[in-house]
């Protein structure tokens, strides 16, 4: 009996005699029992759909509402329920709507036609937010985030809706797909230059995926392109990273890829971050200092050991002063591997280069910088106890002082 119910021909047939009974004849009573029947088609549309919408949808929102995870409520969003209500009703549609038109073959087809067409349609709309419903739970758990996962997603939904295009135009045509997707193989060449940067971009996605090479969120340099910021989304066919400046710059993932670029994101995790300054000495005031000279110096902790009547260069009593300022400084050295180095360079006609080598747990850019300057303020400050000079040119006051005084 349920059998003969989901059959619409049945419906016909009892259309058809409650009409012929009524005192209809001939077309008017196929007319009348195929409207009806269509009708009564549709209204059971509408009436599933208000069901699903009204009463199914809020079920399974209240399902998720009381499990103990999160990711549920993102998946099993209202987007992708409205999209599966409606892919419910349109096989309701294409399993009926057919059969109540069998009364009218050309009409039939056609409907029979469209219901699939619109299967297809229903059924990709489906993968797609399911694909968007899925991204997004990625990108809030943060164990699941990659680089170009938004690309990944996008290539997915383009992949799903190319394969949807092709079986409506089969379906349209009254062909197998597979002949449609042989004849693509004679377009390859044309499709290739007109998806050029989308498989490039592609390509470069998975190896930026892959190779962990990049992650929203990374900050990045990249001089040659006026890069210097923090990715802020990684899509099918560009990269977008905003500049410290507030400006946007976009790039095309293949670039990342062929050029180099600098990622400070081993630097963040690592919790230090490198401080590399040299100062150029002054040769002419490199020489040893004299007893009276050494005697203030050698009260202080970091001379502990060191004779008053040693020939101790002030190079090398400074140097040793750094690395224990240096090493008593509390942003520095934050793990074993990171060392702290005070040495000094080849000499050049500028000078004597005196490098520190240190790290700093200060890895963002205002504390950093802040750090950087005290240390720079403290070192050319504390040169003049060990009688040494920075190297700088001379100026223009330089020379004007050296100028005989104009006589009148």
């Amino acid at each position: 009996m349920t059998q003969e119910l989901n059959n619409t021909d049945v419906w016909l047939r009892w259309m058809a005699d409650f009409y012929s009974r009524n005192g209809m004849e001939g077309a008017n009573v196929r007319l009348l029992s195929t409207v009806s029947v269509v009708v009564l088609v549709l209204i059971a549309a509408w009436l599933l759909y208000l069901i699903l919408s009204k009463l199914g949808q809020p079920a399974v929102r209240l399902f998720v509402a009381r499990t103990p995870v999160k990711w549920d409520d993102d998946l099993l969003n209202d987007r992708l329920l409205n999209s599966v209500s409606a892919l419910l009703v349109v096989i309701l549609l294409s399993a009926t709507l057919p059969s109540a038109l069998a009364a009218y073959p050309l009409m039939g087809n056609i409907a029979d036609v469209m219901c699939r067409v619109l299967i297809v349609v229903a059924a990709a709309t489906v993968i797609s937010r399911l694909l968007s419903s899925v991204f997004v739970v990625c990108e809030n758990h943060t164990t699941l985030r990659v680089s170009s996962l938004k690309g990944l997603f996008l290539m997915a939904q383009i992949a799903f809706w190319g394969c949807a295009v092709i079986l409506i135009i089969a379906t349209l045509a009254h062909r197998n797909p597979m002949i449609i997707i042989s004849g693509l193989g004679a377009s390859a060449a044309v499709l290739m230059l007109v998806f050029r940067d989308s498989i490039l971009g592609v390509v470069a996605g998975v190896q930026l995926t892959f190779n962990d090479m990049l992650r929203p969120g990374d900050w990045i340099s990249m001089p040659s392109h006026g890069i210097n910021g923090i990715v802020t989304e990684v899509l099918l066919t560009t990269v977008k990273v905003q500049n410290f400046d507030m400006t946007t710059v976009t790039i095309p993932p293949y670039t990342l890829v062929s050029e180099s670029f600098q990622n400070w994101r081993g630097m963040s995790e690592s919790g230090g971050r490198r401080i590399m300054r040299s100062f150029n000495i002054d040769i002419n005031s490199i020489r040893r200092l004299t007893g009276a000279e050494l005697a203030p110096l050698l009260d202080e902790p970091w001379a502990k050991g060191i004779a008053e009547d040693a020939p101790t260069a002030n190079i090398t009593l400074f140097r040793r002063y750094l690395k224990s300022y240096i090493d008593g400084y509390a942003f520095a050295r934050p793990a074993d591997n990171m060392f702290v180095m005070v040495r000094e360079l080849q000499p050049t006609p500028q000078g004597l280069p005196l490098e520190i080598y240190l790290f700093t747990t200060a890895t963002d850019w205002v504390g950093y910088e802040a750090i950087q300057a005290d240390l720079t303020d403290h070192i050319l400050s504390e040169m003049g106890r060990f009688h040494l000079r920075v190297f700088q040119s001379p100026t223009g006051h330089d020379l004007v002082s050296l100028a005989p005084q104009n006589q009148r």
